[in-house]
């Protein structure tokens, strides 16, 4: 009997704790705030990159070193700084083509293609286009496009963690109002970096050197999210 008085005694016990842990999290308010700052881009990352395809692999390496660095060379002419072109990938690829000979039957022709691809940063947005056309005339002949960045993004999310903030703030008094309680303590805060949009130029198609590539930057937007969890009396 006295077990059983026990058991009895524990069981409300542990539902006595759940009701105060349930009343507990009903008298909290968890609202997500979330704001973006938009800036000029002030320079520009480019992927340039020398792809070449032989059927002996040292050949096809030999005139991809060639012209990779006839391409670096004239980068650097146009105005970019040594440390401001790195290797960004470098593949070698087994590959064949498929074709049909006289008599009808499929031949297939094995090859190898290597690509060779630089990161590119141009500090100078009015050279993107003298950069980009320098790299084709040298012997690029691959590119995966621009994105255009800016030197003051982290300062940019500050700000608009600062008004992700504000906004989250704002709308925790608002449904504390409106719902007749007592806004209480900030009891948590939790913040992330949310989308980093960058620039996105024009589709770059080769030009002659006397008909520069026109590049049209765009702006870099940073946003912040965070969410607050609040008291609610």
């Amino acid at each position: 009997m006295k077990k059983f008085l026990s058991l009895v005694l524990i069981v409300a016990l542990v539902g006595l704790l759940c009701v105060s842990a349930s009343a507990e999290e009903n008298r909290v308010i968890r609202v997500s705030g979330n704001a973006t700052v938009s800036l000029a881009a002030d320079f520009a990352t480019l992927q340039i990159g020398v792809n070449t395809r032989n059927a002996s692999i040292g050949e096809a390496q030999a005139e991809n070193a060639r012209l990779m660095q006839a391409v670096i060379a004239a980068i650097q002419q146009a105005g970019v700084g040594e440390k401001d072109v790195i290797t960004s990938q470098f593949n070698v690829y087994s590959n064949y083509d498929y074709s049909v000979d006289d008599q009808g039957r499929e031949v297939r022709t094995n090859y190898y293609q290597v690509e060779n691809m630089l990161s590119v940063t141009v500090r100078d947005l009015s050279r993107v286009g003298a950069v980009l056309d320098a790299a084709m005339n040298a012997g690029a002949n691959t590119t995966y496009g621009i994105t255009f960045d800016s030197t003051q993004a982290n300062e940019a999310y500050q700000k608009a963690l600062t008004r992700a903030v504000q906004d989250a703030a704002m709308k925790a008094q608002v449904l504390s109002d409106a719902a007749g309680k007592e806004l209480g303590e900030l009891i948590t805060v939790d913040a992330s970096q949310g989308n980093y949009s960058y620039g996105v130029s024009n589709v770059y198609s080769a030009k002659a050197a006397s008909d520069e590539t026109a590049i049209i930057s765009g702006d870099v937007s940073v946003t912040a999210n965070v969410v607050l969890e609040y008291e609610f009396k």
